[in-house]
Formats: structure tokens, C-alpha cells, sequence
């Protein structure tokens, strides 16, 4: 199979499913939209902090378990591949329970820190209560997909993405329209969808790994060793994770202090960033499958054709989205909210939510490709470069822009992750491939 058919296999089905994923943060924003205070769509937006300071630090557990997965597989260790699918899952269950145990002081800690109106942050709370519950399936999850994206699997993540935003979708749809629950309904149909995906995962892998997944049960999955890696990887990916949540829990806790206009605007903005990045992370996840799977084979021809297409067609396919939101940027917004106020407001950030496409494009391509060949010491540095470089630009705008600004901090973080990864790629990461390879 050549490189392209190969980054194809693994891109197409992630980017059929990774629109699923922004689809349902746009139908919840417009359910929430169809309501006449513009708090509701804020409360989404305050309670989306949440998870993601939540979720988004454990994170790790998906990119830092495909990158191992995929090596181990290109050096032809299936023990190795079986034995990390225990390990992920386990340690991602447990973490999730945590998450549910502490979950009230975490909540409190949280709200504490952000700020947003009453109205707003009594909504995010009663939002927060009901959609923290499926906190382990959650984690356990971002740990399997991982695992098949190591397997070369693409098809097995579509299908759990597809069916837990469908199902997520079609759930808070009836109990927000249909039942008239509101914030609850929205938060009650992501618990549900989460729960029932977690149990698709367990059942698509007792379907097709049952006599492998039993065969490597043993002692050896927590071996000293192995285990030592697996959680050196995946702490370097939590901090970089952690200034990743920084970034975006800065951007909407600053939009909420403005204003809950400023603050609906800037969550449709995103909801929009979100359907281009998720699509684009078609071809990060392939980068990530693929370069793991080389390096472990120890092919360095084959990496380097892989990190030049999936750039190409990553960055291409921004440019796409780009051109689109300048183009039919009113269509869209008119598909979150009836408000004619906000669609006027936004439609004068769409340009800019267009530049932070193409430099956020490049920089989900490498962060893809660090993930894949477990660069987790460059990933974590350049994210920590990337950060400082946000806040220094958004505090020097500011005051000259002060509703610009933080779009054209997002632009520079993510131009600042693409050149910083570009330059350790060349100095630190190539030379170390061609001294072990060659």
C-alpha cells in the first residue's frame, strides 16, 4: 500500500467522524440559541471550561497511547500491543473515577476561578452537576480510541465518535425541545451518549480482540519498565495539555468578562474553529498512526513521506475552510442563533477566525507528528514557548483592541507552535531519527 493510501485509510474515516464532534457543540449552541436570554448560550460555554480543564488534561491518554500502540506495532510486538491496551484503559477508568469522586470540590475550585454572570455560571453549574457523571466512561474512552488509532484501526474511533455525537445529539434535541429541560437537557443527553459509547468500545473490542486481549493478560502490563514509559509519555502530554486548556479557558473566561454577548459570539466563533480542527486532525491522527508505526519499523524514508503529505494535505485543507468562513460565514452563524445582533457583531471576526484555521492547521499536523514518534519533551516544550508567546501578545493588543485581541493572541500562539515544532523537528528530532535509524 503506498504512503497515500495509507494516510487516506486512516484521514477520510477520522474526518467523517471528527465533524460529528463540533456538530454537536453547534446543535447544542443552537438549542441553547433558541432561547431569548444569551446567558444560556453562555452557560454552555462557561461549563465547556469545565470539561475541558477536566478532560482535555487527561487528554493525553489518546495521542500518548497511539503513539506507544503504533510503534509497538510497527516492531511487530503484539504482546506489547495488548498489554498497552490493559494499561491505558485501566489507568483511564481510574482517573475518571477520581474525577467522580472529588467532583464537587473540583466544580468549586473551577467556578471559583472563572467568572461569568449569575444567570450564566447558576446554568454552567446546574450543567456541570448532571454531565460530570459519565466522567469515567469519558477518560476510559480517550485511552481506546488511542489504542486503535496504534492498531491502525480508523474504522473502530468512527464509529464511536459517530454514534456518541448521534446519539448525544438526538438525546438532547428531545429532552431540550420535546421535554423543555433546557441546560439539563443538554447535559443529560452528553451523559447518556457517553455511557452507552463507552459500552460500544468494550463490546467492539470483545468482538474482535477477545482471544488476544485474554491471551495477554498477565503480570507484564504493569511491569516496572513498561509501566515507567507509559507514564513518562503521558505527563509530558499533560503538561502539554495543560497549557493547551491555559490558552482556550483564557480566551472564554476573558470573553465572559466583557460581556454575555461577547461571550455567545466568541463560543459560535469557536464552535466554528472547532469544525475545521476536527476535521483537519483527519490527517494529524494519520500522522500520529503512521510515523509511530514507521518508527517503530524503523523506516525513516517512509516517516519523511508521511510528515510532507499529511502538512500538504492538512494545510490544504484549512484553506478550504478558510475561504468558506469569509464566504458563507452569515449562513453559519444563522445555524446557531436567530439573534440578527450577534450574526452582525460576529460576522466582523470571521477573517481573523480564518487566519487562526490556517496557522492552527499546520500546528494539529505536528503536534501529530510528535504524538506518533512519542516526542513528548518537544511537544510539552514548544507548547510551554507557545503559551508565553500568547499572553505577551494579547496583554500588548489589549488595550488597543480589546475585542480583537485575544483572536490575534490565538493566532500567534498557534503560528508559535507550528515554527517552534518546525525548528525542533530539524535540530533535535531528525538528527536523533538518522543517528538510531541509519
Amino acid at each position: 500500500m503506498t504512503i497515500n493510501k495509507e494516510i487516506f485509510r486512516i484521514a477520510l474515516p477520522n474526518i467523517i467522524a471528527n465533524i460529528s464532534i463540533p456538530l454537536l457543540g453547534i446543535v447544542d449552541t443552537a438549542l441553547m440559541g433558541r432561547m431569548e436570554d444569551p446567558a444560556y448560550i453562555g452557560a454552555i460555554a462557561l461549563g465547556g471550561i469545565i470539561f475541558n480543564l477536566l478532560y482535555w488534561g487527561f487528554g493525553f491518554l489518546r495521542p500518548g497511547t497511539t503513539g506507544l500502540t503504533a510503534q509497538a506495532y510497527g516492531k511487530e510486538d503484539e504482546g506489547e500491543c495488548y498489554r498497552l491496551l490493559f494499561r491505558s484503559a485501566s489507568i483511564g477508568f481510574a482517573l475518571g473515577l477520581l474525577i467522580l469522586i472529588f467532583h464537587k470540590p473540583l466544580g468549586a475550585l473551577c467556578f471559583g476561578i472563572l467568572s461569568g454572570s449569575a444567570p450564566v455560571e447558576n446554568l454552567a453549574a446546574e450543567y456541570f452537576s448532571i454531565r460530570v457523571l459519565a466522567a469515567p466512561a469519558v477518560i476510559c474512552v480517550f485511552a481506546l480510541r488511542g489504542w486503535f488509532f496504534g492498531m491502525q484501526d480508523a474504522i473502530s474511533p468512527m464509529l464511536l465518535t459517530i454514534s456518541s455525537n448521534v446519539l448525544n445529539i438526538i438525546i438532547s434535541w428531545y429532552l431540550v425541545i420535546v421535554k423543555g429541560l433546557g441546560v439539563s437537557g443538554v447535559a443529560y443527553g452528553t451523559f447518556a451518549a457517553q455511557w452507552i459509547t463507552f459500552l460500544i468500545a468494550v463490546a467492539i473490542i470483545v468482538a474482535k480482540h477477545r482471544q488476544k486481549v485474554m491471551h495477554y493478560f498477565d503480570k507484564a502490563i504493569f511491569r516496572a519498565k513498561e509501566l515507567a514509559r507509559f507514564l513518562s509519555v503521558n505527563r509530558d502530554m499533560f503538561i502539554r495539555n495543560i497549557g493547551m486548556i491555559l490558552v482556550f479557558s483564557f480566551f472564554t473566561d476573558y470573553s465572559s468578562q466583557v460581556s454575555d454577548s461577547y461571550l455567545a459570539i466568541n463560543q459560535m466563533m469557536l464552535q466554528l474553529f472547532y469544525f475545521m480542527s476536527y476535521a483537519v486532525d483527519g490527517f494529524a491522527y494519520a500522522s500520529e498512526s503512521l510515523v509511530g508505526k514507521y518508527l517503530g519499523a524503523q523506516s525513516l524514508e517512509s516517516i519523511k513521506k508521511v510528515v510532507r503529505k499529511c502538512l500538504i494535505y492538512g494545510l490544504a485543507f484549512a484553506g478550504i475552510f478558510a475561504v468558506g468562513f469569509i464566504t458563507s460565514g452569515t449562513s453559519l452563524l444563522k445555524l446557531m442563533t436567530t439573534n440578527l445582533e450577534l450574526i452582525a457583531e460576529a460576522e466582523l471576526f470571521m477573517p481573523l477566525l480564518s487566519l487562526v484555521s490556517l496557522s492552527g492547521a499546520l500546528a494539529f499536523i505536528w503536534d501529530g507528528i510528535f504524538s506518533g514518534a512519542t516526542a513528548v519533551k518537544e511537544l510539552r516544550d514548544s507548547m510551554v514557548v507557545s503559551v508565553f508567546t500568547f499572553f505577551i501578545v494579547f496583554y500588548l493588543t489589549r488595550t488597543v483592541m480589546p475585542q480583537a485581541s485575544i483572536w490575534i493572541a490565538m493566532i500567534a500562539f498557534m503560528l508559535a507552535r507550528s515554527l517552534f515544532q518546525i525548528l525542533l523537528y530539524k535540530t533535535r528530532i531528525l538528527p536523533s531519527w538518522k543517528e538510531t535509524i541509519l
